[in-house]
This record gives C-alpha cells, sequence and structure tokens, in this order.
C-alpha cells in the first residue's frame, strides 16, 4: 500500500513510518508531498490536512493515533510512543522531558534529515535505527524481566 506524508520527516512521521512498516503494513511504500497537494487516489496519508491519521494538538501524535487505529498492543512500541509523546510535547522546552531516552532517540531521528539526501533515504535511516532501538529495549526488558524472577 502506499503511504503519503508531508515532506522532510522529522520524529513523529520518521517513526510512524517505522511502526506502519514493522507492525502495519509490511510492504508499505512512502511517498512525500507537500501540505497543499492532494493525497493521491488510494493512498493512505498521514500527518497531511486532509489525512485521516494526523497528530491533535497538545493530544495525541500522529504514532498515538496510529497505534489506537490498529490496535498496537506490543509492549515495545507502546513504550516508544511514550518517548514520542515526551519529545513532540516538549520540544520546546527539552528540560521538561520526563523518560531518559527521550532526548537521545529523537535527536538522532531528527539529526538524520540533516545527513540525508532525500526524503526517502531520511527514513530508510530512521528504519534502521528504530529497529536497533526496539531491539535494545526489547532486550532491556527481557532482562528485567530475568533479574525480577531471580529476585523472588
Amino acid at each position: 500500500m502506499l503511504w503519503v506524508t508531508r515532506q522532510r520527516p522529522h520524529v513523529d512521521r520518521c517513526t510512524s513510518a517505522w511502526l506502519i512498516k514493522r507492525f502495519i503494513d509490511k510492504d508499505a511504500t512512502f511517498q512525500f508531498i507537500t501540505k497543499e497537494e492532494k493525497i493521491p487516489k488510494g493512498a493512505i496519508g498521514f500527518t497531511l490536512p486532509k489525512a485521516e491519521i494526523k497528530p491533535i494538538k497538545g493530544v495525541k501524535t500522529t504514532f498515538e493515533v496510529l497505534i489506537e487505529k490498529h490496535n498496537a498492543k506490543d509492549p515495545i512500541v507502546l513504550r516508544i510512543k511514550d518517548l514520542i509523546r515526551d519529545y513532540e510535547f516538549n520540544e520546546e522546552n527539552p528540560e521538561k522531558m520526563q523518560l531518559k531516552e527521550t532526548i537521545g532517540i529523537c535527536y538522532v531521528l531528527k539529526g538524520l534529515e540533516k545527513t540525508s539526501q532525500t526524503d526517502a533515504e531520511t527514513v530508510a535511516k530512521a528504519l534502521m535505527v528504530m529497529d536497533a532501538f526496539y531491539t535494545t529495549l526489547k532486550d532491556l526488558k527481557s532482562a528485567s524481566t530475568l533479574i525480577s524472577l531471580e529476585k523472588q
């Protein structure tokens, strides 16, 4: 399926593309358009003015909207949702970010655009970064579960 979003993807759109590709539509392809352009017929738009899937200012990120719409239950994805929300709602005031991983992962994602030639390259790099981050969080969760079991 073709998924369409705005040009110059940053944190919420990069992680949303990762969520789409890894948990919603493994065959997803992405196209990047201006806010003014129409969403192509048959495509699914996200984070665009006329898209069904978009953030609700001050309430939900696009990542959260996708999780709710597709009923994602993976605990690591839900942790990532909290990090993206923490960043998106506190980007102007980083000292207000409450989760220790937030600023690091989000600054890496934000910097991908500056090191990429195209939007597609930005998203491709974001997929690799998020795969690595997801795996690390999953390993940490497994290790902490083992430690908890050993203490019982």
